[in-house]
């Protein structure tokens, strides 16, 4: 009797071990297809000149593969280099990519309540934070100061111009709170700076008068593993 228990407890567990290797096998063949995709849709679309100094986007290709595109967003030393796309909510493209094909990877995307033009008062620009480092996991570097020191630039593109970014402000904290677009009397664009500036793990480079003057915010979300719901913030203003 115990050997036909231990047989049946060695197949269960044998059982159980190709299970989660095959689950785990599923997983990151779904993320490398992701990835594989975005790579083949940057080496359509993106051009480069003077040993890649110079970028342009081929709006008009990019738009043939989705419709939904309105930009693209480009950080120099993280590997960030994907089209961002916007859509009437907050759902549908955390699960597909830039292809419209279901994946757990997503696509980077703004805020449904945002601007499509980027004009907004506060820019929100989510993305998935994955496990083999695609898509906005590398934006857990800006909370690092001696990476700070080296990159702090992040850059835009649109169909009609580019627009410069600086980081001010890196931290994580929990989602429990809704992110304003727009600010009122009650709870300011100065206000908002102040409280983002005070959270900060880095030390910006930009001026405390840059900041002060600036008109818009650009926010940059992905999830966080240090804390149970946590999500990593990365803010930053529009420079000329």
């Amino acid at each position: 009797m115990k050997r036909v228990i231990s047989n049946i407890i060695i197949v269960a567990c044998i059982f159980i071990a190709g299970v989660c290797g095959y689950k785990l096998y599923s997983y990151y063949k779904e993320y490398n297809t992701a990835k594989d995709e975005y790579k083949e849709v940057a080496k359509e679309v993106v051009k480069t000149k003077n040993q890649g100094k110079d970028r342009t986007i081929d709006f008009n290709r990019l738009l043939k593969i989705n419709q939904d595109v309105v930009g693209w967003v480009y950080a120099k030393g993280t590997g960030i280099d994907y089209p961002i796309v916007l859509t009437s909510d907050n759902e549908y493209y955390l699960h597909h990519t830039i292809n419209r094909t279901v994946n757990s990877s997503g696509a980077i995307f703004l805020d449904y309540h945002v601007k499509a033009d980027f004009s907004s008062e506060h820019t929100i620009i989510y993305g998935h934070h994955m496990r083999n480092g695609s898509m906005f996991a590398t934006l857990l570097k800006y909370r690092e100061n001696k990476f700070i020191k080296k990159y702090d630039a992040i850059e835009i593109y649109t169909p009609s111009e580019k627009i410069k970014l600086r980081v001010i402000s890196a931290y994580a904290k929990k989602a429990n709170q809704k992110i304003p677009v727009t600010f009122g009397d009650d709870y300011n664009i100065s206000d908002y700076k102040k409280d983002i500036l005070s959270r900060s793990d880095i030390q910006s480079r930009v001026s405390s008068k840059e900041i002060k003057n600036a008109k818009q915010i650009f926010t940059f979300v992905t999830c966080s593993y240090e804390g149970e719901d946590n999500r990593t913030f990365v803010h930053c203003i529009r420079v000329q």
